[in-house]
């Protein structure tokens, strides 16, 4: 028996009681999007596997047998309740079930430069003038102060390469005369988001399903009531808005960082004071490498445009 030890309400466990997935129910998740979820977790057509309520209280010991009917997913918009499930075989047998070895891509919390690139300034400047608002939270900007609100870019520089080699700036309308040949500085890779769900955004915490009318799930345990809202979206023409091939890319990145057995990969603590250097602070972190390296390409890849 295994459990994962990230923190959790909702576990789903297999016939040999180890954990292979779980999440956080804030309330919003139905059984119709865990349908989905499993979809981009589990390598088994959704035929050969069905979900199962486990009937013994607290922590089962036997999931395999101690079990209730199955559970409808397709189209089920009931919510999931809150306890512990087993996924077995269509007839209620146990089966092998195999968690995709696909990882979200690491991302940092990316900050605001003192001199930012042009283009970067641009895009900054477009998003802000078109979104004028959280648009997680629909909390509107006081005239002019943006103190508390950053745009956001749904893609991540830091990843220019897989950027390029996904060829993303092919499905950019984005007719602005400078957004770089990559487009990644396209207004379409960004929304404006107050700080707080900018971090959230960043590490994998929250997540826009362009599939399920621009619902916000908050992932973990939410303590600002970002779960459930909807996607504030501004009266522009399409081809300014956010690209929804790029919220949903950022929706299954979330789900894979936090749906798998293990939980979140990259949650690392962004607590840097300020007047202290990132770099030199995360280079020192556990995963700092990594860190770094990402902290590095989010600096230096404007420069490669």
């Amino acid at each position: 028996m295994s459990r994962a030890t990230t923190r959790r309400n909702v576990h789903f466990l297999d016939g040999e009681n180890n954990e292979i997935l779980g999440f956080w129910q804030n309330g919003s998740v139905s059984w119709g999007q865990i349908a989905e979820w499993m979809h981009i977790a589990i390598t088994l057509p959704s035929v050969q596997y069905a979900v199962f309520r486990c009937l013994e209280s607290g922590n089962p010991e036997n999931p395999a047998t101690n079990h209730g009917p199955s559970v409808n997913l397709s189209g089920n918009n009931n919510a999931v309740d809150r306890g512990y499930y087993v996924v077995l075989s269509a007839n209620g047998e146990p089966l092998d079930i195999p968690i995709t070895e696909e990882r979200a891509i690491p991302r940092s919390v990316s900050y605001n430069l003192s001199n930012p690139d042009p283009r970067l300034a641009s895009f900054r400047q477009r998003v802000r003038e078109r979104d004028n608002c959280c648009v997680v939270t629909g909390v509107r900007v006081p005239p002019g102060d943006y103190d508390s609100f950053e745009a956001a870019h749904i893609f991540p520089v830091a990843h220019l390469d897989l950027w390029r080699s996904g060829q993303w700036s092919q499905r950019i309308e984005d007719d602005f005369h400078d957004v770089g040949d990559s487009k990644i500085h396209s207004v379409q890779n960004g929304i404006l988001l107050a700080q707080h769900a900018h971090t959230y955004f960043d590490k994998y915490k929250i997540a826009i399903n362009p599939d399920d009318n621009y619902k916000v799930t908050c992932f973990v345990d939410d303590c600002w009531g970002f779960d459930g809202r909807y996607m504030v979206r501004s009266g522009y023409p399409q081809h300014y808005q956010p690209l929804r091939s790029l919220l949903k890319y950022h929706f299954r990145m979330a789900v894979l960082c936090n749906m798998k057995a293990r939980g979140p990969e990259y949650d690392w603590d962004e607590d840097i004071p300020p007047g202290m250097d990132p770099v030199a602070e995360i280079s020192n972190s556990e995963e700092g490498k990594l860190r770094f390296e990402l902290v590095m390409a989010e600096r230096l890849n404007p420069l490669t445009e």
